[in-house]
């Protein structure tokens, strides 16, 4: 063999060669049943040939397929039409608007008979108001109340018997819808400075600390003009005070303890007071005033201080005429019928002779008239001058707080007299020096409510040095005061009406006890008596207490020379109707 050289060569193509052909087989075509629901769905197949078997249909059950037929069959694939259904409700008419006054929620048909509520009406629906509405049913906020005002009137040295001999129609016309009293008790020091303090402030001297007519030592800061005190519980209340004495108005309202609290017109001339506060009176809001008159006593230190005296009587009778001017003004104010006006009318003193300032009666017995009160008549016990402020605030709907330490009470509210006598009660009023407050011994008179006091006899609190302390002998069940009878002789009464049990008087079988505590201090022979009278009256039996000096005393031997008070008792049976006798056993 010939030898020779051979080349392998491998040419490896990863692509179509261009100019190169070739042949290519198909597959076969795979033949099946394509439709996926039948029983023999061949998921492979390209072709379906017609092979697919199905499974049998289900039995058809035939019944009623409408939900809302009475014999619906859930079950039922064919409706065989044998559904039945419920009889139409019957039609109940009515109104079907909920809004209307006749809704009837039972209705299904609405017959045209809807009421509907009126428009509403409105206007003020508070049956206390000035401008009530009987028809409006919503309330707007428009009602209108009746405003309060007081209008406080001095009369400086007023006695009470002037009135009747003088020619007053404005205070006659006042008095018949008046509370009043003819025996009103100021201070005992009946001097101008102390009783008008007491008057515009409402407490005793104790606390103002005007003793006299000097200002210098005046405490109004604690217990200031009783503006001060309005304002405070209604800062909206216009307040104006005229005044013809100009120490007294500058201390009393003086900017520290009065700042903004008033309108202030002074002046010496009660007619320019008197005429100024009128004018005012028809153009201001004027809610609460004061005004101080000086004519009666100007005449009382000029002429004399008695209702005999022709200078006292006509000063008496133009202050009246000043007043009728206020009342007038009053009275044609533009919203008088908006308006209700107290006016309370009183004084600081009396007098007699050419003066006053001594504690006396003649000096301390005042007039008090307060009118538009609550309740028109005579007020008991005797008011004081104190009361008067308590009585502006409750008329201007201030509650009087605590911490103001007033010492008088409101007047006017309600009809008071002496309480019917009955069997088996303490018929003593106040008989135990409990209804005001009591005082330091050895500083002011105070008047004691219920008694006509002709001395020194006052209210004494216990506890102070050298009296009567708490701890001395004497009630057991005592409270804060007793009364004193001062470093001279004294006396007091009351007079307290039996007609309420006459009849058991008559028969001859009642029988009284009276007891009292009574007493002194140490070794001085300080006596009390306690004394009963009765008197006949001609329509009815009185009876009237005396405290005085005399008859079953407590003296120092008897209280062991100590400070101290012992009880004494007095049983007495009335012997007759008529010889008003009576035996003590």
């Amino acid at each position: 063999m010939q030898g020779s050289s051979y080349l392998v060569a491998l040419l490896l193509l990863s692509g179509s060669l261009a100019g190169c052909t070739s042949s290519v087989t198909e597959p076969e075509t795979t033949l099946g049943c394509t439709y996926p629901d039948a029983l023999n769905f061949n998921e492979f197949a390209v072709t379906d040939d017609g092979s697919c078997e199905y499974s049998e249909p289900p039995d058809e059950i035939p019944g009623c397929t409408y939900e809302g037929a009475t014999n619906y069959d859930e079950a039922a694939t064919v409706d065989d039409g044998s559904c039945e259904y419920p009889e139409p409700p019957e039609e109940v008419t009515g109104c079907m608007y909920e809004g209307a006054t006749n809704y009837d929620e039972a209705a299904t048909v609405d017959d045209g008979s809807c009421e509907y509520p009126p428009d509403p009406v409105p206007g003020c629906t508070d049956l206390s108001a000035l401008n009530f509405n009987a028809t409006a049913d919503t309330d707007d906020g428009s009602c209108r109340y009746i405003q309060p005002h007081v209008l406080m009137v001095l009369l400086d040295g007023w006695r009470p018997d002037v009135i009747a001999a003088a020619h007053t129609p404005t205070i006659d016309m006042m008095m018949q819808d008046s509370a009043y009293s003819m025996e009103a008790r100021v201070e005992d020091t009946t001097i101008s400075g102390s009783g008008h303090s007491s008057f515009l402030t409402g407490v005793h001297r104790d606390k103002h600390n005007v003793h006299g007519n000097s200002f210098g030592d005046a405490n109004y800061q604690e217990y200031p003009y009783w503006f001060n005190l309005l304002k405070y519980e209604r800062p909206e209340m216009h307040t104006a005070a005229y005044h013809n004495w100009l120490p007294m108005a500058d201390a009393a309202l003086d900017f520290s303890v009065c700042g903004y609290c008033v309108d202030m017109y002074v002046t010496g001339s009660d007619n320019s007071i008197a005429s100024r506060l009128a004018t005012d009176l028809g153009t201001k809001q004027m809610d609460a005033v004061t005004i101080v008159i000086d004519a009666p006593d100007a005449a009382g230190h000029g002429y004399g201080y008695h209702p005999s005296i022709p200078q006292y009587v006509a000063a008496m009778n133009q202050s009246d005429a000043w007043l009728g001017m206020m009342m007038d003004a009053i009275f044609a104010r533009t919203n008088y019928a908006e308006e209700d006006w107290m006016v309370i009318i009183s004084s600081d003193h009396a007098g007699s002779g050419y003066g006053h300032g001594y504690n006396i009666p003649e000096h301390r017995k005042v007039p008090l008239i307060i009118w538009g009160a609550d309740s028109p008549g005579t007020i008991w016990p005797a008011p004081d001058a104190v009361d008067i402020v308590p009585t502006a605030l409750h008329h201007m709907g201030v509650e009087v707080r605590p911490e103001w330490g007033l010492d008088g009470r409101a007047l006017g509210l309600e009809p008071t007299g002496p309480p019917d006598a009955e069997l088996g009660v303490n018929l003593v009023f106040n008989g135990d020096a409990e209804l005001e407050r009591g005082y330091w011994p050895s500083g002011q008179d105070a008047s004691i409510p219920g008694w006509t006091d002709n001395g020194t006899l006052t209210t004494w609190v216990y506890g102070a040095p050298t009296y009567m302390l708490m701890d001395n002998p004497g009630p057991s069940d005592r409270g804060l005061n007793y009364f004193g009878g001062g470093t001279s002789d004294s006396s007091m009464y009351q007079d307290i009406d039996l007609s309420a049990i006459q009849s058991d008087i008559q028969n001859g079988s009642i029988t009284y006890s009276l007891t009292a505590f009574i007493g002194g201090y140490s070794t001085q022979d300080d006596r009390m008596e306690v004394l009963v009278e009765f008197f006949e009256y001609e329509e009815g039996v009185g009876i009237v207490f005396h405290m005085l000096y005399g008859r079953r005393v407590v003296d120092a031997l008897s209280r062991a020379f100590a400070v101290a008070l012992s009880r004494r008792l007095g049983v007495g049976v009335r012997v007759s109707v008529t010889d008003n006798g009576f035996m003590l056993t």
